[in-house]
């Protein structure tokens, strides 16, 4: 008797996992649906052991696990870039900024308030209107008068 393997690639259905986003985009859904796959599609005389199977699972596992890890992570990352920024509240700062036309100006002034651009940013709102990116931010003093040079 002849046995002919079948790979869930050529199977017809239109399954797509992590296409385009390498290892790091999986999620444990995306493992699931593979090792499913594999389950359905393996050779009936050499199906995949136990061992094995637990190993993939405790893998899913350890990934869902790291993500969930990286996401909190991120967001302490946000919570401390946001209480530095609003820490500068009623201090007076200088830096430079950098305009549309690669022009560099300084700007100063008291912090009234913060921000954050699309990207996730902290901007100074300073009193004279001015937005003072964090990353621009070169001195730091309680008054303009301790900022003298």
């Amino acid at each position: 008797m002849s046995v002919t393997s079948v790979n869930a690639a050529t199977n017809g259905t239109n399954t797509t996992v992590g296409v385009g986003v390498g290892v790091d985009g999986l999620t444990g859904q995306d493992f699931m649906k593979i090792l499913m796959k594999q389950l359905q599609y393996q050779d009936p005389f050499k199906p995949m052991g136990n061992e094995e199977m637990i190993n993939q699972i405790a893998k899913i596992r350890e990934l869902e696990m790291n993500t969930k890890l990286t996401d909190k992570l991120a967001g302490l990352g946000d919570q401390e870039r946001f209480g530095a920024a609003a820490a500068l509240i009623g201090k007076y700062v200088r830096g430079e900024v950098t305009d549309a036309d690669g022009n560099v100006f300084p700007a100063e002034g008291v912090v009234t308030g913060v921000r954050f651009d699309k990207n996730g940013d902290a901007l100074l709102e300073l009193d004279n209107g001015d937005l003072l990116p964090l990353t621009a931010l070169s001195r730091v003093a309680n008054s303009k008068v301790d900022m003298a040079d």
